[in-house]
């Protein structure tokens, strides 16, 4: 499969307990409609053993886009009527109207009876986002036309203010739902999945994105974004959703550290995953939700040294931080973002394509 940029989705792999010192953040979110409180980044649940499928309730705050009755993109609550997800999950050509929000959901062939269907009121992309494939500013704010209530399995995730920074190494989690083959789907019933990657400093990135470029299609990656993933290729799947969240967790809380949106290619090496940095759009955010808190915190970790990680030679000794971390068996191969899955009446939407890069993980216990 030839080099070609693409929005990204979302692929699978474990957790690992990512314990950073931080002072205490969770803020207590208000439900408009139960006055009742919760806390943002906060699932109530206990010890988890990882996995490549998540727990119901493990990720409250996952939201599945729909259009046209089929999954097109992943999405985050946060707030009782708001979301974010990337501006790319709605093209011009796709009516608002036709959209349709399920929070709650877990197995999306088997859905529980606390699942949440909600429609779309408006749709806010950011003023910089173009409609162009790694255009900046591809984010937008998802206003529901009714408010939800907070559950179990429903709850918004922590914004972090525009302050704040994920260290180099430091380990996230992103998470959705998604093909595991060339245009076949997830098997039924369709577990939601996750995959912890570690954060690449966008310099190093930049680095990778410069090697072997297409002159027909560069790569650009602005101060907006940031990566996740492994400069080694064939470790990945390319599945999952655009738009959905990558949730990092500091201190006694996750905050919505980027939103998936590009990449190049499958499995290829030197192509992590792009996201969109969340907190540069913080204040953005905060105008058009003024709901919502910002949480100022600070990660304790030091970032990791990238030596190495991005060389102009091919010498193995030039090894970076992360080459030995295996793959699980049986990586899955690239899927065309083109085409739906066989049986599948889902529009193509070439410009809201929803294949992502990841690594498969080894197994790791976490501990919520």
């Amino acid at each position: 499969m030839g080099r070609q940029k693409r929005t990204l989705g979302l692929g699978l792999s474990l957790l690992l307990s990512c314990a950073f010192l931080s002072s205490s953040h969770s803020a207590a979110v208000e439900d408009v409609r139960t006055g009742g409180t919760a806390l943002c980044g906060v699932p109530s649940m206990g010890r988890i053993i990882g996995g490549m499928n998540a727990q119901r309730g493990q990720w409250p705050w996952q939201v599945n886009l729909n259009f046209d009755g089929h999954h097109v993109c992943g999405a985050t609550l946060i707030a009782p009527q708001w979301l974010v997800t990337a501006a790319h999950c709605f093209p011009p050509v796709n009516p608002i109207d036709r959209y349709e929000v399920t929070l709650g959901a877990f197995q999306l062939k088997n859905p529980s009876d606390d699942l949440v269907e909600k429609l779309i009121q408006e749709v806010l992309k950011h003023p910089e986002y173009t409609d162009d494939e790694g255009s900046k500013g591809d984010i937008a704010l998802v206003k529901l036309k009714e408010p939800v209530s907070y559950t179990r399995t429903i709850r918004p995730i922590c914004l972090p203010a525009s302050t704040v920074d994920f260290p180099r190494g430091m380990k996230c989690t992103v998470t959705g739902w998604g093909n595991i083959l060339t245009s076949t789907s997830l098997p039924s019933p369709m577990t939601l999945q996750q995959l912890e990657v570690p954060i690449i400093g966008l310099d190093t990135c930049k680095c990778l994105y410069s090697k072997d470029p297409d002159p027909e299609d560069p790569h650009v990656l602005h101060n907006d974004m940031m990566c996740a993933g492994f400069a080694e290729g064939k470790k990945d799947a390319c599945q999952g959703d655009s738009g959905g969240p990558l949730s990092c967790r500091i201190g006694d809380a996750w905050l919505l550290a980027g939103v998936v949106s590009w990449g190049d290619a499958c499995g290829a090496a030197n192509r992590p995953g792009v996201y969109i940095r969340t907190a540069a759009y913080a204040d953005w955010i905060k105008e058009k939700v003024p709901e919502v808190a910002l949480s100022n915190v600070v990660a304790s970790m030091e970032p990791v040294s990238e030596t190495g990680m991005c060389s102009n030679t091919s010498s193995t000794s030039d090894r970076g931080p992360y080459d030995d971390i295996q793959p699980l068996p049986g990586w899955n191969r690239p899927l065309n973002p083109s085409q739906p899955p066989p049986g599948s009446a889902a529009p193509s939407l070439s410009s809201a394509s929803l294949s992502l890069i990841f690594l498969l993980f080894q197994s790791f216990y976490y501990l919520l």
